[in-house]
This record gives structure tokens, sequence and C-alpha cells, in this order.
């Protein structure tokens, strides 16, 4: 802990010097500087304590605390701080947690290029995607991307990356070209004003013709994502993925999913695409690799995509490719994952979750609709339950909402309809919260919620 006075010189420099992305400079500080964390639970340097029903960004996916991650990256560090991967040199780790990834991941993608988190995997899956149609000798080049999706903030990514209303991409256009969007699969906001299950799934099926009207020799790749996370924590109806691979493999599109926050056991299966028996392309990923621990990523490509190459390289060239600390770590990572039943945790509290969520807070004048998978999912705020219709966004709710949660302990955040498809509340903890911890947090949110009255 520390004095009141000291905290409060440490908050004015930080505003005066530091960047807080999302958040905007004239903007004063939340006032909370964590300084600890055990398990699902955070503390701050007043000593006060919070549920952690985030994750932060959905990347401390084993909690907090977890010394074996700790002391395999202290053990490498005096082994071996780093080594690189350029030139046809290699180390242990990175031999390793390749071996562990390959043991993992769908059938037939275990072949790795390494970055160091998910904006830089996204790029490396684009460039693959394009220099593999040119080692074919086509010159397909296109990406479609969905509408309300994220897949980072560098130029490719942000390019492919649909929320905010472009206020992401204000100031820094023009965005890289070839990168267009479709509608998302939001089956409660459907943007092409359809009704599932009548509408035969038209968002997946717009797909293709898009594809047919830009001509199948000029589209590279599609990107999606399992589920949709800062767009809202939103999940597709079962049909659409594999619709989608369907529909890649019949006009010859590389299919890339995106599982930097769905993967390593967060919707319950190691992939999301697991839960619809789905094999794409290509997989990026990051964040659960390491819960975080350190900065690392990787992108999974197939035999066939892998084999394009063979007479040069393939994108991905980073100094800290590879890196063995964070290889190291993320060795430890994928045995605590198999060796703790990660997956089989989520999936049987995150069932007593959703139950209390359906049963409890959808009556709720407020909510409009609660779902999705394992521990990725939210709750919808609405003015009006029939309509759909969104709170007044000058009522600033969703802010009030996580303002009240962190006064009462719980670490949440927040997707405000001025910026995604409409204002939710996402539920996505550490995979290590406890039964009773989802219960604690879910009591605080319930007391919050249960007073909000239509506009």
């Amino acid at each position: 802990m520390i004095t009141k006075e000291e905290k409060e010189r440490l908050l004015q420099w930080d505003r005066a010097h530091i960047n807080h992305p999302f958040y905007p400079f004239s903007k004063k500080l939340r006032g909370i500087i964590f300084e600890r964390g055990e398990g699902a639970r955070l503390w701050d340097t007043d000593g006060k304590e919070y549920i952690d029903f985030c994750s932060h960004l959905q990347c401390v996916n084993l909690g907090y605390g977890q010394t074996e991650l700790v002391k395999a990256g202290a053990e490498q560090m005096q082994k071996l701080p780093y080594s690189t991967t350029f030139w046809g040199y290699s180390h242990m780790p990175v031999i390793e947690c390749s071996q562990k990834l390959a043991q993992v991941m769908p059938k037939g993608l275990d072949h790795f290029i390494y970055t160091c988190g998910g904006s830089e995997s996204v790029e490396v899956a684009f460039m693959v995607a394009r220099r593999y149609w040119n080692n074919k000798g086509k010159s397909k080049y296109k990406i479609i991307s969905l509408y309300n999706g994220y897949h980072g903030v560098s130029l490719g990514a942000i390019s492919a990356t649909a929320i905010a209303k472009n206020v992401m991409q204000q100031g820094i256009a023009p965005l890289l070209p070839g990168i267009l969007q479709a509608p998302n699969y939001n089956c409660y906001r459907c943007q092409l004003g359809h009704e599932y299950p009548q509408c035969s799934i038209k968002c997946a099926k717009y797909l293709e013709e898009m594809i047919k009207w830009e001509s199948p020799d000029t589209v590279a790749a599609i990107i999606v994502e399992p589920c949709q996370a800062a767009g809202g924590f939103i999940c597709p109806p079962p049909e659409y993925l594999p619709l989608v691979r369907e529909i890649c493999t019949k006009h010859n599109v590389l299919l890339i999913s995106d599982e930097v926050a769905t993967g390593f056991c967060r919707t319950g299966k190691i992939w999301g695409v697991d839960n619809f028996n789905v094999v794409p392309d290509m997989i990026t990923l990051a964040k659960g690799i390491t819960s975080a621990y350190f900065p690392l990523g990787a992108v999974a490509i197939d035999k066939e995509i892998w084999n394009s190459f063979e007479d040069s390289s393939t994108p991905g060239d980073f100094t800290y490719s590879g890196h063995p600390v964070g290889c190291a770590i993320a060795v430890k990572a994928m045995d605590i994952y198999i060796k703790e039943r990660i997956a089989q945790h989520v999936t049987e509290v995150s069932k007593h979750l959703w139950k209390r969520l359906e049963e409890e807070f959808l009556p709720l004048p407020c909510v409009g609709r609660t779902g999705g998978l394992g521990f990725f999912g939210g709750i919808e705020i609405v003015a009006d339950k029939a309509t759909k219709r969104m709170l007044d966004p000058k009522l600033n709710i969703m802010a009030r909402i996580q303002a009240e949660a962190l006064e009462k302990g719980l670490y949440i955040r927040t997707s405000s309809g001025l910026f995604t498809q409409g204002d939710r509340v996402p539920v996505d903890p550490p995979l290590v919260i406890t039964q009773e911890q989802v219960n604690k947090g879910l009591d605080i949110l319930y007391s919050i919620l249960a007073i909000i009255r239509p506009d």
C-alpha cells in the first residue's frame, strides 16, 4: 500500500506522460492502481479487492500468481534470455513450444510463425495469404473481414477491424487496400434485417455473393473471429462457421480464424472453431498462449500453404519471433491447460454462470439477451426489450455500470453501443475462477442491473 498523497502524485505523472489505449488524453484516470493478483482476484494500492470478470483483455486465462509460469520464465532467462530464429538458427523452447502447439491444434495446422502478439499475428496471416497465392501464380489479394469485428491496431489489422464506427481509423487513412467488410453474424441485431433461424444464415451466404461479385480470382482470404470479442462478445449461430468453411473451400478462398481472444480454452474448447467442428487454413493466436505473462503470438498454418514457401521463406521476420522466454512460458502454460483440465472446468462452471444469467438476469427490464460459449459472452442492455432499442447515450449508462461495479469490488469491461452493435456487459473472467467467485460477481452485477429502468 502507498499513501494517498503518493498515489495522487503517481496518477498525475501517469496522466501527463503515459498513453492509455482507448482512453482520451483529456480524461482523468480512474484512480485505481492495481498492485497484485491471485487466481481471479486483484488488489489495488489501497488494499481493495476485486473479482476479475474480464481477465483484463481476455488474456490472463490462467489467472494471477501462477508460480509455474513465473518459474519457467525465470529459469529460461537464467539459461538463455534471447536467441534468434533467423538464418536457420533454433533453440529448445521454440521447438518444444511448437511441438506442444501441434498436439492441441486442429488437425493439419502444425506449422508455425511466431510473433509478439495478436496484431502482428493478423498482419502475418494477411501477408502469408497474399504470398501463398502469389507463389501459386495467382493475383488473389483481397481479404474479407466482418463488420463489428476486431483484429488489432497495426495498419493491416486495423484495416480489417470494423468496430468503433471508424473512430479507430480516423487520421490514419488511407488504410491497407484490398480489405473489404461483410455483415457479421449477430442474430440479435442482424445487419441484413432477418430473424434466426428463418434467415437460412443469409450472413454467411452474403459472403459467397461477395466473393462472386469481387471475383474468386481476386479474393485471397476471409478472416473471422469464431466469436466476436471487442465487438461485444457475440457468438454466431451453430450453422454459420461450417457454412463459411464450405463457401471458402468451394471458391478456393483461405479461411483465417482469429483465435487471439477465443483460443486456449476460453469457450470451453481449446479453440473457438472446435465448437463448430471447423478446421480453418490458418489460426492467429496470442493472449492465452502465455496467459499474458509474456508477449507472444503465432500463426498456425496448414501443410499446403507451408509447402508453397519451399524455395523462399514465410513473412514474419520479427526480432522477437519465437522468443525463448515467451516460448518457455507457453510450454508450461499448455501443460497447465491440459493437466488441470481447464477446458472442462470452464464448461462446468460456465453452465452455472449462463443458467443464472438466463433465469435471473434475462427477466430484468433492461436486459435484452444473455448468451455465450464458456467464459466468452455477455449481457445486452436495452431500453425496450420488444424493439431492442438501446438506452439514450446521454445517460452514459455503460460507464455508470462499470464505475459502480468497481466501487463494489467487481472488475468488468463494457461495450458501448456508440462504438459497437449494442450496449453490452461482457462476462469473460480468468478461466480458473471458482463457482463461488462467479456467484459473488453475479450478485454484485445483479444489484446494479436490477435498478436500471428503461428511459
